[in-house]
């Protein structure tokens, strides 16, 4: 298992290693436009899952991180009296406190990653694989058959080869636990944390045009 843990690992950086040597015929010197991120919920997650939309949304998400004295504050948490205020308290609540939660969710992921040496180790390189190819990409572009192969097409080849790598790490199993352990975190403060008690009726009118 080691063994072939260890051969995946060469391949991914072999692979990456050989897409930034000299071996691109010619260079087309198109220049890909980038998407606007457009959002499609009440969360502000973007619909389109391209590099410039993510990083708004999670730029988004850090510049509304709200204190975190408030978040943990017990004395907010209510039992709601029945199922709608329920739901609705918890639509509120994961508008309002998006970016606590993606930290939340971060943390649980780091924690996963430290407590498994070998997905960690199946991470770092696929991203060191990614990182080589972001400095190829800057420096000439790659072009397969007289057709140019795009940054994220190059990063999908990576993933790919990673597959067989992060199924002997165990990654299904982590992200179950990630995922079980953010969703039962997040519903518990969702929909115990009275929102009502915090915000002012202007914010509440604010936070329910964001959610239109």
């Amino acid at each position: 298992m080691f063994l072939l843990l260890r051969l995946t690992v060469l391949l991914i950086l072999g692979a990456s290693f050989i897409i930034m040597t000299d071996v691109v015929l010619d260079v087309s010197g198109k220049i890909t436009p980038q998407e606007i991120p457009r959002s499609s919920n009440f969360t502000g997650f973007p619909k389109s899952f391209s590099l410039p939309a993510l990083r708004s949304w999670f730029q988004q998400c850090r510049e509304g991180i709200k204190p975190w004295g408030l978040f943990i504050n017990t004395s907010h948490f209510k039992v709601p009296p029945n199922i709608p205020r329920l739901l609705k308290r918890a639509v509120n609540n994961l508008s309002y406190f998006q970016g606590n939660y993606l930290v939340i969710t971060l943390i649980l992921m780091a924690y996963c990653l430290l407590t498994s040496p070998l997905l960690l180790l199946s991470v770092i390189a696929s991203l060191v694989a990614c990182y080589m190819l972001s400095l190829r990409n800057n420096e000439k572009k790659l072009v397969i058959s007289g057709r140019e192969v795009s940054l994220n097409q190059q990063y999908a080849a990576v993933g790919i080869c990673s597959l067989p790598l992060y199924y002997w790490a165990g990654v299904g199993q982590a992200v179950f636990w990630v995922i079980g352990a953010s969703c039962f975190v997040i519903s518990i403060h969702a929909g115990l944390f009275n929102i009502d008690e915090v915000l002012s009726q202007e914010e509440q009118l604010e936070l329910l045009v964001q959610q239109i």
